[in-house]
C-alpha cells in the first residue's frame, strides 16, 4: 500500500509540473505580436522613432505578411501587418 501511494505522489508531482510548465509556457513565452498599449506603439512608429526595414515576411501561423520596423536608440523591433 506504501508503494502506490508513493507511485501516486512521484507522477503526481510530475504531471502538477508538467502542466504548470505548460501554463506557463502558454502565458508568458510566445509575446512576438502581442502589445501592451496598442496607442502608444502606434504614436513611435508615426513619430519617427521606429524606422521600416526591407525584411517583409509572412508569419506561418497566421499566414499573413509583416514589415519590421526597427528603433536603432533602443534597439526594439516592431512587427507591424501589412494590410
Amino acid at each position: 500500500m506504501g508503494a502506490i501511494v508513493t507511485v501516486v505522489l512521484v507522477y503526481g508531482l510530475q504531471l502538477v509540473v508538467f502542466l504548470l510548465l505548460l501554463w506557463l509556457s502558454w502565458r508568458f513565452f510566445d509575446r512576438r505580436y502581442r502589445r501592451k498599449d496598442e496607442d502608444a506603439s502606434r504614436r513611435d512608429l508615426m513619430s519617427g522613432r521606429f524606422t521600416p526595414t526591407p525584411e517583409i515576411f509572412v508569419d506561418p501561423r497566421d499566414g499573413l505578411k509583416y514589415q519590421v520596423y526597427y528603433n536603432k536608440d533602443t534597439g526594439e523591433r516592431e512587427y507591424v501587418r501589412i494590410k
